[in-house]
């Protein structure tokens, strides 16, 4: 169970990330990934995860969007805005 509450709250975590990169502009896919996070956290809440665990993901989440629109968004490699390493 506890390996299940950890997924569950990787997963959370980076479903917060990739909602608070979401242009303000894309208000349908915010809206849309808003409802998602709320139905982790309430599959969290059944799994036994304390609203303190929770709140404190919520917390983490910056305040503000890292980017206006999409075009700034799009303006940032895929890799650099993933954080991915590309090894040759």
């Amino acid at each position: 169970m506890d390996l299940q509450k950890e997924e569950l709250l990787t997963l959370l975590s980076r479903e917060c990330e990739m909602y608070s990169s979401i242009p303000t502009s894309e208000k349908l896919q915010k809206r849309d990934k808003k409802h998602f996070i709320n139905g982790l956290m309430t599959a969290c809440r059944v799994v036994g995860i304390s609203y303190e665990e929770l709140s404190t993901i919520i917390d983490s989440m910056p305040k503000s969007p890292t980017f206006k629109d999409l075009d700034e968004q799009l303006s940032i490699p895929t890799y650099i805005r993933n954080n991915v390493d590309i090894q040759i």
